[in-house]
């Protein structure tokens, strides 16, 4: 199991070392440009994905490579775009 958790440890790594800070994610050859987050895979390990949390089959952490292209994602701006003033969350519940 060890060796296991060691190769997942070693994949990840790579994955997001292939990440520089102004990288942005494709996915195959899809033409949509995505913002990067680190999402949680397998054995708790962090890899790069969508921020718009878009499915990636199987999480194969081969299927997505960084791009220097602008975000082209509607979901990803929408998420990177701050809150319209004046529109505030409303609280749920009083928490004293």
């Amino acid at each position: 199991m060890d060796s296991t958790r060691a190769a997942l440890a070693t994949i990840a790594q790579t994955a997001r070392d292939a990440y520089g800070p102004h990288d942005h994610m494709q996915v195959r050859s899809s033409g949509v440009v995505h913002n990067v987050v680190l999402t949680r895979w397998l054995a708790g390990e962090l890899l790069p994905g969508p921020a718009c949390m878009v499915g990636v089959s199987g999480w194969d952490p081969y299927a997505a490579h960084p791009v220097q292209g602008a975000v082209t994602c509607l979901r990803c701006l929408r998420l990177a775009a701050p809150a319209p003033p004046g529109i505030e969350q409303l609280e749920l519940f009083d928490v004293a």
